[in-house]
């Protein structure tokens, strides 16, 4: 089966390469993934691991977003052509009448027709295979009927030896260096939490400018450095949208944009959130009148010193995520509680819980989960049923590796201090 198709002919090195475009379908049809060589069997351990492909992102990621996805549209595919014939006609060759201006191109614009042997897929074996299956209907889409029409850029390469191949493959593949999360978060149109957690540092949102100044949100890094005057971290907001919306019944797919009146649902409750603990804990009222404060109030000798760092505040909002959803806790009321509880980073409540025995700060996950539920019971501990607070126990004796026999008292509801002093008064 010969294949004939218009071409832009190139050399990079000593590496002639052929870029054209092909219909999904032929695509599919006529170009196997790597891991369908016959000789794959025979490859060392680490590049069989780098052909096996991943079921699960073609499932779950990759051909759902094109199946769906009116914007669809991805990069060149580099197709090896393996023990075949390529020959390439340029308009010159053909005879053809060029324009003066457009004789010095001529002979790189023309046809190529790659004759026998096999098309082998040397990146983008994840894209073919999410096409594939599109195409057979194996994943289904509002936009699947016109996926097998979509033109796909190729880019053909002539196979010259087992050895020039493997050492395109290797390096295509390690210098594709992957997006970072700031960046995914930065640019996504379909993740939600992305979406609300970029619109929090706009102006006027809750984390935006403030008397034009700089930003108080690091979008650059996912750390802050010890003098910094950012508030925190684009990740750190992501992590509170996603803690916000998901406790409170508003979970979404990030794979797919909302529509409109489902966005602006999630921004409005992730405001009065954020502008709810920005306004009541009173370490971040007085930081943010003025951020050069900052570096001294994330200091790890500080009072407050766990409200400024980016991993404690994601266990802060998911304690008042759970404090709120789960038991009923007025937004207002819960930060409120959450002034009282000790924030220094040497406090024993979050020794070998958020806080590891040389001081530094825990960021595994299990590390944060249990932070939030103990931030919980410490706003609505009135609240909690008894299996839960045993079951909180238990988690938090094995995390430190003690015996206690109770938690310690949850903060008192603003009412029950007004009572007591009330009482105390008379």
């Amino acid at each position: 089966m010969s294949i004939v198709v218009p071409c832009i002919r190139g050399k990079m090195g000593n590496t002639e390469f052929y870029e054209a475009t092909m219909p999904a379908r032929e695509l599919v049809t006529g170009v196997r993934p790597a891991s369908e060589l016959d000789e794959w069997a025979n490859l060392g351990i680490e590049e069989r691991m780098q052909r096996e492909p991943n079921t699960k992102r073609i499932l779950e990621d990759i051909a759902p977003y094109i199946a769906r996805s009116e914007d669809r549209f991805f990069g060149s595919v580099i197709v090896l052509v393996y023990k075949g014939d390529i020959v390439f006609e340029s308009l010159k060759d053909l005879g053809a009448k060029i324009p003066h201006a457009y004789k010095s191109a001529g002979d790189r614009i023309g046809w190529v027709t790659i004759d026998g042997g096999a098309l082998i897929v040397l990146d983008g074996q994840h894209r073919l295979l999410a096409l594939e299956k599109v195409i057979k209907n194996e994943v289904g889409g509002p936009c699947a009927m016109q996926v097998p029409m979509d033109d796909v850029s190729v880019i053909f390469i002539r196979h010259e030896g087992n050895e020039k191949t493997r050492r395109i493959f290797n390096k295509v593949n390690r210098y594709a260096k992957p997006t970072s999360r700031g960046d995914n978060i930065i640019t996504s149109e379909d993740d939600a939490y992305a979406i609300v957690a970029r619109w929090m540092l706009s102006e006027g949102a809750p984390l935006g400018l403030r008397d034009g100044s700089e930003p108080i949100v690091n979008w650059k890094s996912n750390t802050l450095a010890p003098r910094s005057t950012k508030f925190t971290t684009i990740s750190a907001v992501y992590e509170t949208i996603k803690s916000i919306l998901d406790a409170h019944g508003l979970a979404v797919d990030t794979r797919y944009r909302p529509n409109e009146e489902q966005l602006e649902q999630c921004r409005e409750y992730s405001e009065h959130f954020w502008r709810a603990v920005l306004e009541g804990l009173d370490p971040y009222k007085q930081a943010l009148t003025d951020v050069k404060r900052l570096p001294d109030m994330r200091q790890d000798t500080a009072p407050s010193a766990l409200l400024f760092k980016p991993a404690a505040q994601i266990a802060l909002f998911d304690g008042l995520a759970l404090a709120t959803s789960h038991y009923g806790v007025d937004i207002k009321e819960a930060v409120r509680r959450a002034n009282a509880i000790d924030w220094k980073m040497s406090s024993p409540f979050w020794r070998n819980v958020l806080v590891r025995p040389d001081g530094t700060i825990d960021v595994r996950g299990e590390a944060r989960q249990l932070s939030g539920k103990l931030i919980a019971y410490m706003i609505a501990g009135d609240k909690m049923p008894a299996p839960e607070r045993e079951q909180l126990l238990a988690a938090s004796n094995n995390a430190r590796g003690v015996h206690e026999s109770a938690l310690p008292t949850p903060v008192a509801s603003r009412a029950a201090i007004e009572d007591a002093e009330e009482v105390s008064a008379s």
